[in-house]
């Protein structure tokens, strides 16, 4: 049987650029790594530790993720979301503006609730080192500690070390784990990790994209028995995945394919990535 490692380097073999990845089965140890620890522009995977220090913060009663927080016009800045748009002084609770920073990356909405979390807190739910929040999304003018010219750094076993906390169990508790892996399925870019899955796969991610840069990290589960046909109107995330959990990390950088459409070389090789971890667990933990 071809090595999983073998699998992934062949499945990106035509794609020009740097990556890194961690795939990996927590339960078996079965994975295969490749710059697991070197620090890449993290664009909106950070947004993931925000998430998870709210989650922190309401669990300790330091916050009622059913409190609402205001729009301020120095929260608004361009990019991905929708909140940017809306009116000064528009108020909306915690949880759904959570909601708009993990499904749709919305940097608006980010900006509100690093009021709460601040950068390094949030930077500490990794801890692996490298891993940081460095300023607000879309504020280029607010300093950073160093030359490199990005609001985010991102190693792929940092990310990894969130999910695999999180499946074990020794991430937030039970209530708060649920909300964690509800939100993370209903990501609205389905362009990279599950692009060439079935529709029936589960999958739980978070995405990232600059110039040049492409990322997915997060969860998809082998199904073990036969799945149901997806209903694409259904809503994602309100039963609990069935299957087996793989995490499944990469980081893409100085990629030649600079365009910014679904038919990006770095999204299209992500998800070709995706398939090949995919059909390397499934003929090994699920054989016909």
């Amino acid at each position: 049987m071809v090595s999983l490692h073998d699998r992934l380097v062949k499945a990106i073999a035509d794609t020009r650029g740097d990556f890194a990845w961690v795939v990996e089965d927590p339960e078996t140890g079965d994975r295969s790594t490749n710059q697991p620890h070197m620090p890449f522009p993290g664009a909106s995977t950070l947004k993931l530790a925000i998430f998870v220090r709210l989650l922190e913060l309401a669990e300790i009663g330091a916050i009622r993720l059913d409190a609402k927080l205001k729009l301020r016009d120095w929260h608004r800045c361009g990019g991905a979301g929708v909140l940017q748009y809306m009116a000064r002084g528009t108020e909306l609770r915690i949880d759904d503006l959570a909601t708009l920073m993990i499904v749709l990356s919305d940097n608006t909405a980010t900006n509100v609730l690093l009021d709460i979390t601040g950068c390094a807190p949030a930077t500490a739910t990794i801890g692996d080192g490298h891993s940081a929040i460095r300023r607000y999304y879309g504020k280029p003018t607010m300093p950073l500690p160093d030359g490199r010219p990005f609001t985010a750094i991102a190693t792929a076993e940092g990310l990894a070390s969130i999910y695999r906390r999180a499946l074990t169990g020794s991430l937030l508790t039970e209530r708060t784990r649920n909300q964690f892996w509800r939100t993370l399925e209903r990501q609205q870019d389905r362009a990279l990790m599950p692009r060439f899955l079935h529709d029936s796969v589960r999958v739980a991610h978070k995405t990232g994209a600059i110039d040049g840069v492409r990322h997915d990290a997060g969860v998809f589960w082998v199904p073990t028995v036969t799945s149901a046909e997806h209903d694409p109107m259904a809503l994602r995330g309100t039963d609990r995945p069935n299957g087996k959990p793989i995490i499944f990390v990469v980081l893409s950088r100085e990629l030649e394919d600079r365009s910014w459409s679904v038919e990006n070389a770095g999204e299209v090789g992500i998800g070709r990535l995706a398939r090949a971890a995919f059909d390397w667990f499934s003929d090994r933990h699920c054989p016909q």
